[in-house]
């Protein structure tokens, strides 16, 4: 029985949590008002920085963190993964994987780039995957 209740206080505190953690997002987003691209992309060396990454990094986060008020989230290129969004390591892998595939970016030997265990902003991120190298294409 004392097994059935400790099950239920966590599950409650759970389910607490996650009321607490959807409201304090929405008040970030309330705050930011409508996501802006342009505002983001303006945060980047642009004109050093490859812009479809940028791009991509933008819509995979906006995809993962979903709508509030009906808008997406609006994403600063300064947020920071864990202390602004609550994300688990291994959810921003999924981010990394989703992107390098799609931009065909080679992802082996990450230790190589100057950004290795740095990514803890979207930033961050932006510049790791830019950091990697292309797969070759296929001829």
């Amino acid at each position: 029985m004392v097994a059935l209740y400790l099950i239920l206080f966590l599950v409650a505190v759970g389910s607490l949590y996650m009321v607490f953690d959807y409201y304090r997002m929405r008040k970030i987003a309330r705050e930011r008002g409508g996501p802006n691209i342009c505002a983001y992309a303006r945060s980047f060396d642009y004109r050093n920085t490859d812009t479809k990454i940028m791009r991509e990094v933008w819509n995979e986060v906006q995809s993962y963190l979903g709508e509030y008020d009906g808008k997406p989230f609006p994403i600063s290129s300064d947020d920071l993964f864990a202390e602004t969004y609550n994300l688990d390591p291994d959810d921003l892998d999924d981010i990394y994987w989703a992107v390098a595939d799609r931009m065909g970016i080679e992802t082996g030997n990450p230790e190589r780039n100057p950004y290795f265990n740095q990514v803890t902003s979207v930033r961050n991120l932006v510049l790791f995957l830019q950091n990697q190298p292309k797969k070759a294409a296929n001829v």
